[in-house]
């Protein structure tokens, strides 16, 4: 059979569909540069909402989306205003156009998805979107009073919604954009001298949404791929690197925990996720579960499952939460403790918010390998205690075995002839 690329009128003329198809290989961006990525329908499948933009697209993912659109003249006008800060708006939005639309090729190599939008189409929603971001970032910081004559800061619901839109996995964009557009518009802009560096400009703006203590607001000198990264990072633990990782450990539900003697504590270190077992107590930080922050672990998580080389630490504290939390009296031990706080609208039961969390998750690097190690043990030695106090206090002889038994016996008898004299004043019709 002849091959039909060695042909001498080439592949093109004879066999069109094989152009397509190498259209289509060298249109492919290296899988080492993907760090933004749709979410898995097996993820959707569970809780598609969560991952779905309410009313801003970020990125080329969401964009043009028609329930979207009411945002996008907002976006223009965050975007004149960023750059009415500069001593020439016209030259530096046309400097910033020519410096976003010649990443092309690095943005689109970000992505795992194909972006169908042409160069100049990208560019354009990379400008305009990153803009939107800075200024949004400026206003809410404590050095900008543009916010009073700002509707989009009239209500609190509509910039905890943006903080939820910024933060979900297909609403990113890449952070050598942002950063770009900080130095050649932000950082020449009259109030420029007095912000802080991007990645504390960004946090500052999420700091009311992640509910972290300050001291979690770390600022690692490393490229952030874009802002879900940055916000992850302020969850993981100073000394994540030394915490042992290992397989996944099943364990028992907090109520059985609680029944066989271990003491549910509200923790008081400053990581959510450090949890800690010692004298009988397990320890384990607040937890405020609202409506956005729902969104929020599920895209963290979510971007743990795909990203490579990522620490799975959130992953781990959900697997861990859901199978403590296995139905609403784990819920309530743990509420009436306050180490869980539901804010939720419409949820009563928070154990099936915690089990679906994790559905279609596979657990790897498990972060809690020994403190469920350690509850298990504990939970043992906790239930052979009361068995051997069983038998010393009512099984101590063979005549004390005796005795009990013959209680026994003579409370079931007691019970069925009471059963019989009720029933007796019930005569059969």
């Amino acid at each position: 059979m002849a091959n039909p690329v060695a042909a001498e009128d080439g592949p093109s003329h004879r066999y069109p569909w094989l152009f397509s198809i190498q259209q289509k290989i060298d249109n492919l961006s290296p899988v080492s540069n993907w760090s933004i990525w749709k979410v898995p329908d097996s993820l959707r499948t569970v809780n598609d909402d969560a991952y779905n933009p309410h009313i801003i697209s970020i990125g080329p993912l969401h964009a043009g989306q028609k329930k979207l659109q009411s945002m996008e003249v907002h976006k223009l006008y965050y975007m004149r205003s960023l750059l009415q800060r500069t001593p020439d708006s016209h030259e530096t939005l046309k400097s910033s156009a020519e410096a976003i639309k010649g990443f092309d090729e690095m943005v689109r190599a970000c992505y795992a998805e194909p972006i169908h939008w042409d160069s100049s189409e990208l560019a354009e929603i990379l400008l305009v979107d990153g803009c939107l971001m800075l200024e949004l970032f400026i206003r809410y910081s404590e050095v900008d009073l543009r916010v009073q004559d700002d509707p989009l800061f009239y209500s609190p619901w509509i910039i905890l919604t943006l903080q939820r839109d910024l933060a979900l996995l297909e609403n990113q964009i890449p952070f050598f954009v942002l950063e770009r557009l900080y130095s050649q518009v932000v950082e020449s802009s009259t109030i420029g001298q007095s912000l802080p560096s991007l990645p504390e400009l960004a946090l500052g703006f999420f700091k009311s949404f992640l509910y972290i203590n300050d001291e979690n607001f770390r600022i690692m000198r490393r490229p952030y791929p874009h802002l879900l990264d940055l916000i992850h990072n302020c969850y993981l633990p100073p000394e994540l690197s030394r915490r042992s990782i290992g397989e996944w450990v099943s364990m028992q539900r907090a109520t059985s925990l609680n029944e066989a003697g271990i003491v549910f504590r509200k923790g008081t270190t400053r990581t959510l996720f450090d949890l800690r077992f010692r004298n009988g107590a397990l320890e384990i930080p607040p937890l405020l579960i609202h409506d956005s922050t729902v969104s929020l672990f599920q895209n963290l998580i979510a971007y743990e499952q795909i990203s490579r080389g990522t620490a799975k630490y959130i992953t781990s504290y959900f697997a861990f939460m859901s199978h403590l939390v296995y139905d609403g009296r784990d819920a309530e031990l743990l509420e009436s403790k306050g180490i869980i706080e539901n804010d939720m609208s419409g949820w009563k039961d928070v154990s099936v918010l915690f089990n679906d969390m994790c559905k279609q998750v596979v657990v790897q690097d498990f972060y809690y390998t020994e403190l469920c190690q350690d509850l298990n043990s504990n939970f043992r030695t906790q239930w052979a205690n009361y068995k051997a106090t069983l038998r010393k206090t009512y099984f101590r002889s063979p005549w004390a075995t005796v005795s009990v038994m013959a209680v026994c016996v003579l409370l079931s008898l007691a019970v069925i002839q009471t059963v019989y004299t009720v029933l007796s004043y019930y005569p059969k019709h």
